[in-house]
């Protein structure tokens, strides 16, 4: 009977405390009138802790490299020279002002000519060739290309700058002995002009030049005006080429050379230069003096029949 009795206040015990613990969970907690924002919370960043390095790792050869690489680093210091600040002068465009002449053989006799001056725009020059002259101006960057028959195989070229100083260079030509070549030269503006009539019937001047393809094929010469006329005094020259060795005709070409008779030189004595094959063999550099006729004499050319000995052909 005893042990019935404990049961029953064990069990009232039990349900007070459940009745105490359930009032103070749901006990009221007073609000504060002033709600603060949490302030942020600085996390410290987790340190990780290097591993050890591995024993055979740190057996490698690490000094033995430090010193290959030493002496690598003073073999290149010893053969080391410091580019040293020189008198050269330099382009606005960053290019070195030195002059520079090249030449080309394209086909036939003719050639191309390029003169670099990078620091020389807009000057005037003098190209040279066999006797040859006639001026030139530089580019806005200071070159100068030109093409032009050649007279000899081995062809020399040069030319003289503004301040007097000469530049030169020479290419081999093989077909230039195919061709023979007759040429004026004169200063400013005189009109001259060569006329060349072939067994063709063809009249090669300047109105009519022909082209170096006629002359490739065999089927007749052709004219060049080479030189400038940007300034009164410029030299300018006029070559005629023939292609003696390719024709397949006999005959002869017969030379003329002209003069336009204009308020610029009527009355006056002109300057020039012929240049032509001579006898014995090389050319022959001739000086002349034209007289030209009176203003009022209503002469518009002067033609001049005896300066050139006509080219003759002989059939190969």
């Amino acid at each position: 009977m005893s042990g019935k009795r404990i049961y029953p206040a064990i069990g009232i015990a039990l349900l007070a405390v459940l009745i105490a613990g359930y009032e103070f969970l749901t006990r009221s907690v007073p609000v504060p009138d002033t709600v603060v924002s949490p302030q942020p919370v600085a996390v410290e960043p987790a340190v990780i802790e290097p591993k050890p390095v591995p024993r055979d790792i740190a057996r490698l050869a690490l000094p033995a490299v430090g010193q290959a690489l030493a002496r690598r680093v003073g073999q290149s210091e010893q053969s080391y020279n410091p580019v040293k600040p020189d008198n050269a002068q330099y382009s606005l465009l960053g290019f070195s002002c030195s002059v520079s002449l090249g030449v080309t053989h394209l086909r036939g006799d003719m050639v191309r000519l390029e003169l670099d001056a990078p620091c020389q725009m807009g000057v005037p020059v003098t190209v040279r060739h066999e006797g040859v002259s006639f001026s030139a101006v530089t580019s806005d960057i200071g070159r100068v290309s030109v093409k032009m028959p050649v007279f000899n195989r081995q062809a020399v070229f040069s030319v003289e700058m503004p301040d007097g100083s000469t530049i030169a260079t020479e290419v081999f030509v093989q077909e230039a002995s195919d061709y023979d070549h007759v040429a004026v030269m004169w200063s400013g503006d005189t009109g001259l002009q060569i006329h060349a009539y072939e067994p063709s019937g063809a009249h090669v001047w300047g109105n009519a030049p022909q082209s170096l393809s006629i002359a490739i094929k065999g089927r007749g010469g052709y004219v060049t005006r080479l030189g400038s006329t940007d300034f009164p005094e410029a030299k300018q020259a006029e070559i005629y080429s023939f292609p003696r060795r390719q024709m397949r005709k006999t005959g002869v070409v017969r030379l003329d050379l002209s003069a336009a008779v204009t308020p610029k030189t009527c009355g006056k004595n002109l300057l020039a230069k012929t240049l032509q094959p001579g006898v014995n063999g090389g050319n022959t550099l001739v000086d002349l003096v034209l007289n030209m006729p009176a203003c009022d004499s209503g002469a518009r050319n002067l033609v001049l029949k005896n300066i050139f000995r006509d080219l003759k052909i002989a059939q190969n």
